[in-house]
């Protein structure tokens, strides 16, 4: 029993004191400096502009799919010549 006791004393202690210590040391906050934030706001603007582009190549993608699907359902073939039948 006295060997618990001084087990549960000493860990007891230990907590205490790990406590103390660290509300005694003031937290250090990640300093942003002015040329991090500009480096940060060019990187972000920078994404900005590549995300717009592949937006539009996927828009120009898509429009000629929709342009070549439409030709295809009125007989027309890729190059806008009607399409001949070898049966007929």
């Amino acid at each position: 029993m006295a060997i618990v006791g001084l087990f549960s004393v000493v860990i007891i202690g230990c907590i205490v004191g790990g406590m103390s210590i660290l509300k005694r040391r003031p937290r250090e906050r990640p300093t942003l400096d002015e040329n991090r934030l500009q480096h940060l706001e060019q990187a972000v603007d920078a994404i900005a502009v590549e995300v717009e582009r592949i937006s539009e190549g996927q828009r120009f993608a898509t429009k000629l799919l929709a342009q070549r699907q439409s030709d295809a359902a009125r007989g027309e073939s890729a190059a806008g010549v009607p399409r001949h039948d070898e049966n007929t």
